[in-house]
């Protein structure tokens, strides 16, 4: 909980700091208003409404939301030197781009509307199963709201550190248009860090002369960053504000849509830890019954027959009360990778129990799911008997049972215990698989 009220903070006191300098005292205060309200929210978003009850938690957010405030008219008690003329020619170039963004009261409207934004659209998709192309769309409105950008690329940073992702296919590598992470522009801004402004002097010819080689046109580049962990990066084509002359609206809305991210980013990490199993990767017993029911309803709605399979691996109490333990988890792991790589996107799988795991399977009756579950089982078995010392995975084996929802609509419960029954049926009759619409599958050998 401490650090939870600290790390965003200390950020947020800083920049408004800086903020209350630029802007002068009263609108300093506002700003420090406005941060503190947005650092309650973060807080409240990433510890839950339950902290309210704890005093405290509740003493500690007073009196940090008290200092963002006073930070705010404190800074901006001394104003900076000649600051009468660069506000002037910050308005002038302001101007020239369509908008008098150093105008505070503009720019912390925009800024708390963000806010509201967000928090509206985390509550309507903190649940969903890929998040990250509906949160490309949020940045892209967000960014063209606030400065007119367009052409905007968002891009996550894979897990290999080296290639980066569009948003909108952040779930689908394998057709996605991956980037790297370590070339050109965007390779530049995500390794130091550093964003890139169009004009702006400091960046020097060698950086001039990245943005010139970049396929399509970027006049304002930007890091996401956690620490100092690099999460994604963002490029906008083109602005509707000179962006030399609104490098504070910029510098703002980089640390905005950077707090959205990591807020996202926790979300999604914490809704995967309460529905995945850690020892198969699947979804957990609860998460599968879930998704699988809103599957065979949306199913049945259509009119689509459906299939149950339980496969069985037996062996792996043997190997965990031999003191095997390693062997018996990479089995489970090897047999749930197996299992993935087969289903369809709209198929839900995921682990029963210690050594079973299910699979819903749309749009087939049994007799087609049975064929399917032949070939699953070639490789399973091929899995657990090829390459493998003799000794240790002498007593493994995998059994299926398969049903089929048929002429009726039976629920989720009723088809999952006639699918274990066919999987015991496949166990005493020391057969691969069993079917309830015949006699059980001969054995598979390995091949």
């Amino acid at each position: 909980m401490t650090l939870t009220l600290l790390l965003p903070w200390f950020p947020i006191l800083l920049g408004v700091g800086v903020g209350g300098r630029l802007l002068g005292r009263g609108r300093g205060m506002a700003l420090g208003l406005v941060c503190a309200m947005f650092w309650i929210v973060l807080v409240q978003a990433s510890a839950g409404t339950d902290m309210w009850s704890r005093p405290w938690v509740v003493l500690t957010i007073v009196m940090g939301a008290g200092a963002i405030f006073l930070m705010g008219g404190w800074a901006g008690q001394m104003p900076l030197k000649n600051d009468a003329p660069s506000s002037a020619s910050s308005v002038s170039s302001g101007s020239a781009g369509g908008h008098s963004t150093d105008d505070a009261s503009i720019v912390l409207d925009q800024i708390a509307t963000v806010i509201d934004q967000f928090d509206d659209w985390l509550v309507n998709h903190r649940d969903d199963a890929n998040p990250w192309p509906e949160f490309g769309e949020f940045i892209r409105g967000v960014l063209f709201q606030c400065c007119e950008a367009t052409h905007v690329r968002a891009y996550r940073l894979l897990s290999e550190g080296n290639e980066l992702v569009p948003l909108c296919e952040a779930d689908s590598s394998r057709e996605a248009k991956i980037v790297s992470a370590r070339q050109g522009l965007l390779g530049h801004v995500i390794t130091t860090g550093r964003s890139y402004v169009a004009g702006q002097p400091t960046h020097g010819n060698l950086i001039g002369q990245l943005a010139q080689g970049c396929p399509e046109t970027t006049t304002w580049c930007f890091a996401v960053t956690s620490g100092a962990q690099k999460l994604g990066v963002v490029a906008s084509g083109q602005l509707g504000v000179s962006p030399l002359g609104n490098s504070t609206l910029l510098r703002a809305l980089e640390q905005l849509i950077g707090q959205c991210w990591r807020l996202l980013a926790e979300t999604v990490h914490s809704n995967s830890l309460s529905r995945d199993d850690p020892g198969s990767g699947l979804l957990n017993r609860t998460a599968l019954f879930h998704a699988a029911r809103q599957s065979l309803q949306e199913s049945y709605s259509l009119g689509e027959p459906v299939a149950v399979a339980v496969f069985a691996v037996e062996g792996v109490r043997e190997l965990n009360d031999s003191g095997q333990w390693e062997d018996a988890d990479a089995l489970v792991r090897n047999v749930a990778d197996c299992l993935r790589a087969k289903i369809r996107m709209d198929d839900r799988l995921g682990r029963f129990d210690g050594s079973r795991f299910v699979w819903l399977l749309r749009r087939v009756d049994a007799e087609l799911a049975t064929l399917i579950v032949k070939q699953v089982m070639s490789r399973l078995t091929a899995l657990c008997g090829g390459g493998r010392s003799p000794a240790v995975f002498a007593s493994v084996a995998v059994r299926c049972g398969v049903v089929g929802s048929g002429t009726d609509n039976p629920d989720l419960q009723s088809l999952i215990i006639r699918a274990l029954a066919q999987c015991r049926r496949a166990r005493l009759e020391q057969t691969a698989v069993a079917c309830e619409l015949d006699a059980p599958v001969a054995a598979l050998t390995s091949s």
